[in-house]
C-alpha cells in the first residue's frame, strides 16, 4: 500500500495522549526519514556512472478514510518533492525497490509502508479515545518473477513482504505487530522516457493481534453503551487492490493513485471501530522535473 503506506513510549497499551505535531507534518517528516534512510545506504554501492537520477517538485491531493474500516475521511493537500532513483541496489520510482539479492526469478528486496495519524476528535467512531500516531512500516520482502519484463516492458511478480509497524511522533515510538502482505503485481514500465506507467496490485492483509489492536481495540475504560469494549485478534485482515498510473511529457508528470480494500471476513470485522467494510483511497498529482544526470 504505498505509498507508501504506516513515537510514543511507556504505554503497554498502545495509546497515547499527548499534543501532537499536525499531521501533515509528521507524515512528510517520517516518510523523509525512512527516504534518507534507504539512500545513506544503498546509494553508495554504485558508481557515479550507474547511478541515472531525476530531481523535481510537484504537488499531490489525497483523499482517503482515517484508518480501514473508518467512516470519516480526510484530505491531504501536499507540495511534494520528486525523485527518482536508479542504482544497482535501489530503485525509487512510483515506489522503493532494494535489492539485497537478485536472480533471474527470485528477488529479495526491502518492503515499506506507512499508515496516517489519526485524530480522534475527526472521528465519530473513536470520539474519546486518544489519537494514534503515523505508522512506519518496514522488513524483507520476498519476490517471486513469475513473467519477466517483455518488450512492451509488462511484467508479473509475486511479492511475499513481512513488516514491523513501528508508531511514530518522532518524538518517541513503540512496535505494534507485524504485517505480511502476499501479492501479485503486474506492472508496465515506460518504453522511453515519455509515456506511460502503470502498476496494478492485488493482495491479501494478515497482522499480528497487536497490529489490530493498534486500530480497532476498545479498551473497557473507554468503552460506552454504542461503544462496548473490544479485543482484536491475530490473522486475517482484508483484501485490497492497488492501481497507479504515471504519464510523463517531457519535464512534465502527471499521476494517480487508486487503492481499495475490503474487509469482509476481517478477524477483526466486529469491533465497534469498524463502520463500514470497504475504504478507498484517492491521490492525483503533478511533478516537474528540474534537474537530471542523464
Amino acid at each position: 500500500m504505498i505509498f507508501v503506506r504506516r513515537l510514543k513510549i511507556n504505554l503497554s497499551s498502545g495509546y497515547n495522549v499527548r499534543n501532537r505535531e499536525p499531521d501533515e507534518i509528521v507524515m512528510r517528516k517520517t516518510l523523509l526519514n525512512m527516504l534518507l534512510l534507504l539512500i545513506t545506504f544503498y546509494s553508495p554501492q554504485s558508481s557515479a556512472q550507474d547511478v541515472i537520477w531525476d530531481l523535481g517538485a510537484g504537488a499531490a491531493v489525497f483523499n482517503l478514510s482515517l484508518y480501514p474500516g473508518s467512516a470519516d475521511k480526510i484530505n491531504y493537500n501536499v507540495p511534494l518533492p520528486y525523485f527518482t532513483l536508479m542504482a544497482e541496489k535501489l530503485e525509487i520510482d512510483r515506489g522503493i525497490r532494494t535489492f539485497l539479492f537478485k536472480s533471474k526469478r527470485i528477488v529479495l528486496d526491502l518492503s515499506l509502508g506507512f499508515g496516517i495519524p489519526v485524530d480522534s476528535e475527526d472521528s465519530s467512531a473513536r470520539e474519546g479515545m486518544p489519537h494514534l500516531d503515523a505508522i512506519a512500516q518496514l522488513g524483507p520482502s520476498l519476490e517471486f518473477v513469475l513473467i519477466k519484463p517483455t518488450k512492451d516492458r509488462m511484467s508479473l511478480n509475486f511479492e511475499l513482504p513481512l513488516r514491523a509497524a513501528v508508531a511514530t511522533d518522532l518524538k518517541s515510538s513503540s512496535h505494534e505487530g507485524w504485517l505480511l502482505e502476499p501479492q501479485f503485481n503486474l506492472e508496465k514500465r515506460r518504453l522511453y522516457k515519455s509515456g506511460l506507467a502503470m502498476k496494478l496490485t492485488l493482495g491479501l492483509n494478515y497482522a499480528t493481534r497487536d497490529f489490530h489492536a493498534y486500530y480497532y481495540d476498545v479498551p473497557p475504560s473507554f468503552a460506552t453503551p454504542s461503544r462496548p469494549a473490544y479485543v482484536s485478534k491475530k490473522g486475517y485482515g482484508g483484501s485490497f487492490g492497488t492501481l497507479s498510473a504515471s504519464w510523463r511529457e517531457g519535464n512534465l508528470i502527471g499521476w494517480t493513485l487508486l487503492q481499495y480494500q475490503n474487509l469482509n471476513g476481517a478477524v477483526f470485522e466486529g469491533s465497534p471501530l469498524v463502520e463500514q467494510k470497504h475504504s478507498y483511497l484517492i491521490g492525483v498529482g503533478f511533478a516537474w522535473v528540474f534537474a537530471q544526470n542523464m
